[in-house]
């Protein structure tokens, strides 16, 4: 508990000198959404003085604010619970990169802070904190908050329940209490947040962390096309709109990831009695996450601690609360908040349940590029714990108290073959497919709209001329003829049907052709070459890459 009140205090006494002997700005936040590797909005709250301006740089220039390179006003002013709530927000950002900040208004200027922007590429791992509800127990809350200072990760994922009431005065202390998650020497830690039932609209995210989606639901990229973030929102309505827009983001951008995981409020099938089911949801969402290969979901509410083995949406023999344990294809869920709200007990776990729990936590994430690793940190008495080393935060700090359940302290999910969706599978199996490669999965759903454009040219890829891909130069060489003036395309596609390479050539004259493919850049394995004049099909190839 020393440790603990020691800490506050600093912060406190941080806090203080950063409204008085500077400028008159405190409640300083960090938020990610669309692309974190280029992008950021700076959140504060101005007190008093006129004409704040953020200056930024990536040199540390300290209080000297002569001295940062870039100045910028507030984008949006927004008044709300009882704060005047100051947004900037930053686009173009480098990736990778720490960029120094303070606030400078007709009173002085703030403490220097800064935060890094995520990685864009996805060799980089990434640690990620995961958890929700901290509405009530601000002791609780402080404690998860200090736990994240200590473990400087990436980013936290917030699944929504920050207040009891939404009341401005509990928001003020909410802001007040996040102060603590700020590290030592300045490090805020960018939050991604998510509308809880006590949030009583979605225009309090708006107000107060400047939320660009009206409706409460985003996706994130962190690590270039390593991993995309989806935030649901659980108090609108699952289907319509939401459904749609989830569906389609997964079809069309969240398979260019090599993992795709999420967060929302109310758990699908709650640990806890006292919870009720939410059907909908499994309806709904569990069938698109179980097509798209969504690895990982972290869900709130219940004020339990609990994680599933990977699980699928099913009714059949076998299966427990429409759902079936499927190491190959399923979705971890683990949750359900605990970050101070009231805790409950985990009387409710089922056939699936990996294991579950009662106690303030949250959840400490892994990615890279192999695996996911999942680790549930106890967050009471964070002031005793070490903090991570900057240069290293994947190394556990002294002191850190990890959950350690009969099934283990670490859940890991490895990267796989997913099998295909349905439609998918159906019209490779009724082509031919590759040859010995009917069963091929993959980490990413194919665009349904390449299906579409692509099913009449794969009948039969064994049948087509075999091409060896250069082993040192990385090429292939295509032959083919065009008997008049005509644009030619000559698209590489793999067996998920996914295009993965493609060359345009307009106006070509009436010869025989023998076109270079470059394909270095893709791994090995068995690809089709397809070449196109206008809507006629050319020729065929099938490529090889060893």
């Amino acid at each position: 508990m020393l440790h603990k009140k020691a800490y506050i205090l600093q912060t406190l006494l941080l806090t203080l000198l950063a409204g008085s002997v500077f400028g008159r700005a405190d409640k300083f936040r960090i938020v990610w959404q669309g692309n974190a590797s280029t992008s950021a909005t700076i959140a504060w709250n101005q007190i008093s003085g006129t004409d704040p301006v953020l200056l930024l740089d990536v040199n540390d220039f300290g209080k000297n604010a002569a001295e940062y390179g870039l100045s910028k006003r507030p984008d949006r002013i927004q008044l709300a619970g009882d704060m005047n709530n100051h947004f900037v927000r930053l686009d173009n950002l480098l990736p990778n990169m720490t960029y120094y900040f303070l606030v400078k208004d007709s009173e002085g200027t703030s403490m220097r802070y800064f935060f890094t922007t995520a990685p864009n590429h996805a060799d980089r791992r990434l640690s990620i904190v995961a958890g929700g509800d901290s509405r009530n127990h601000r002791d609780a809350r402080q404690d998860a908050n200090i736990m994240v200072a200590k473990l400087r990760p990436h980013c936290v994922m917030f699944g929504g329940d920050f207040t009891e009431n939404d009341f401005p005065k509990e928001w003020q202390e909410w802001f007040d209490d996040w102060q603590l998650s700020i590290a030592e020497d300045g490090r805020i830690t960018p939050i991604i947040v998510t509308r809880g039932n006590h949030e009583y609209s979605n225009r309090t995210l708006i107000d107060l962390f400047d939320m660009q989606a009206a409706g409460g639901f985003y996706a994130t990229s962190l690590g270039g096309d390593l991993v995309r973030i989806y935030t649901l929102n659980t108090l609108i309505p699952v289907g319509g709109d939401q459904r749609d827009w989830l569906e389609n983001d997964l079809r069309h951008h969240g398979s260019k990831f090599h993992w795709r995981i999420g967060q929302y409020h109310h758990p699908m099938r709650p640990h806890t009695k006292r919870k009720a089911e939410k059907n909908d949801q499994v309806a709904h969402w569990a069938p698109l996450f179980l097509k798209y290969g969504v690895s990982l979901m972290v869900e709130c509410d219940a004020h339990v601690v609990k994680s599933t083995w990977p699980i699928r949406a099913e009714n059949g023999p076998g299966s427990e609360e429409g759902f079936i344990r499927d190491d190959e294809n399923g979705t971890v869920y683990i949750g359900e908040g605990c970050w101070g709200a009231p805790l409950r007990s985990n009387d409710d776990d089922k056939g699936w349940t990996r294991a579950s729990g009662s106690f303030n936590q949250f959840n400490w994430i892994f990615i890279d590029k192999d695996k996911i690793e999942i680790r549930n940190i106890q967050t009471d008495g964070a002031g005793r714990v070490g903090s991570v080393d900057p240069k290293n935060i994947f190394n556990s700090p002294i002191g850190i108290r990890i959950w350690s359940p009969p099934t283990g302290d670490v859940i890991t999910i490895a990267a796989k073959e997913m099998v295909m969706p349905a439609l998918e599978k159906e019209v490779f199996a009724s082509r031919g497919g590759v040859q010995g490669e009917q069963n091929i999965g993959a980490k990413t759903s194919s665009n349904a709209k390449l299906v579409a454009e692509t099913v009449d040219e794969t009948a039969n890829w064994e049948e087509c001329p075999l091409i060896i891909v250069d082993a040192v130069t990385g090429e292939a060489q295509i032959k083919y003829s065009v008997e008049s003036p005509s644009n030619v395309v000559i698209r590489v596609i793999n067996p998920k049907l996914q295009e993965v390479t493609r060359i345009e050539l307009s106006n070509q004259a009436p010869k025989d052709y023998l076109k270079p493919l470059k394909l270095g850049h893709l791994p090995p394995g068995k690809y089709l070459a397809i070449v196109r004049e206008d809507k006629k099909l050319l020729r065929r190839y099938r490529l090889v890459k060893k």
